[in-house]
């Protein structure tokens, strides 16, 4: 792969973790405000991101790269999604006495770890990805912009990892 090649390709998954952290920063954000209409940052970070959705996601698009089929998809990513979440939960909870979330209001929820909603919610986000902006992205990565949307994502991916140390340094 020649360097361009690669700068290219760092710097699409770089904008798809974005992404992906921001969508799932939304979807916090919304079920606080509908659940017990207020808002709360369930964010990490100062910025509208949580990362433990870029970093699902990008497991999701090595995993079900060669799956086309929307239900497979769906189906897989719910699966998944819930898996690492009730892992998430445990070992959180076990190894460093950590409780981020509970779903104990929620409807068919499993120890308050993990809901059969926000399973499917995750799974409708993933197709989501996968099926609308992942495509996009790809054309975008793929065309005579290429170059500048890579140095464009590059400055943003630098500007946030800046913007978050200097929280802490």
């Amino acid at each position: 792969m020649k360097r361009e090649q690669i700068t290219v390709f760092l710097t699409k998954y770089m904008f798809m973790f974005m992404a992906a952290s921001m969508i799932g920063w939304m979807y916090e954000i919304a079920c606080v405000r509908i659940l017990y209409n207020t808002y709360y940052d369930r964010g990490i970070l100062h910025l509208p991101m949580c990362p433990i959705y870029g970093f699902g996601m990008l497991m999701l698009l090595v995993i079900f790269r060669k799956v086309h089929n929307p239900v497979g998809i769906f189906v897989g990513s719910t699966i998944f999604t819930t898996a690492l979440e009730l892992a998430s939960s445990y070992i959180l909870e076990y190894k460093f006495n950590m409780i981020l979330w509970t779903y104990e209001d929620w409807p068919l929820s499993f120890q308050n770890r993990i809901s059969a909603v926000s399973s499917c919610m995750f799974g409708l986000m993933a197709l989501m990805v996968m099926k609308l902006i992942k495509p996009v992205t790809d054309k975008l990565f793929e065309s005579e912009y290429k170059t500048r949307a890579s140095m464009t994502v590059a400055v943003l991916f630098i500007f946030c990892v800046i913007w978050e140390v200097s929280f802490y340094g």
